[in-house]
């Protein structure tokens, strides 16, 4: 069992830059829309402007940013389990493999789309966004529950500092 209290300051910076970088996408996504309309009306030969192509060099980091912070979660493992019951542990466990599933799913889906053009594929990017922001937003939303109602410093796990 860990003794470990916080997560390592790489693991730390690794989880607020891939959190910014995805808000961030999600932000420029119209730029791609669009641009991925223009793709399709001029059969690939239309140029992306500046947010498109920000969007795809970020989906692109976000791919590789994630890869790494696998690696150290499994090479440098965190802190012990929040406590509670079982089944909400296994909650914890389920929600943070939805979110390592989806943050990967999200930009390869976009790559394959983009790449091959592909209206089919566009759509289920947009589908696994939609849930990677919703699995985001409750992982949010129950680390506050845990910092503010519970008051058991899960929240300071994750918080750079101390």
């Amino acid at each position: 069992m860990s003794t470990k209290t916080r997560y390592d300051l790489s693991q730390i910076t690794l989880h607020w830059l891939i959190a910014i970088l995805i808000a961030v996408n999600w932000f420029l996504g119209d730029s791609m829309n669009h641009a991925f309309r223009d793709l399709l009306r001029t059969n690939g030969t239309s140029a992306l402007d500046s947010g498109a192509n920000a969007h795809r060099l970020i989906g692109m980091a976000v791919i590789a940013l994630v890869l790494v912070r696998i690696v150290l979660r499994v090479l440098r493992k965190g802190p012990p389990e929040a406590p509670g019951s079982k089944r909400a542990q296994l909650a914890a466990k389920a929600g943070h493999l939805a979110l390592y599933v989806l943050m990967l799913a999200v930009p390869v889906s976009g790559y394959l789309s983009f790449s091959n053009l592909d209206r089919n594929m566009g759509g289920i990017h947009e589908v696994v966004t939609n849930l990677l922001l919703v699995v985001a937003f409750g992982h949010a939303i129950l680390a506050f529950y845990h910092h503010y109602v519970l008051k058991d410093g899960l929240l300071s796990r994750m918080i750079p500092g101390k």
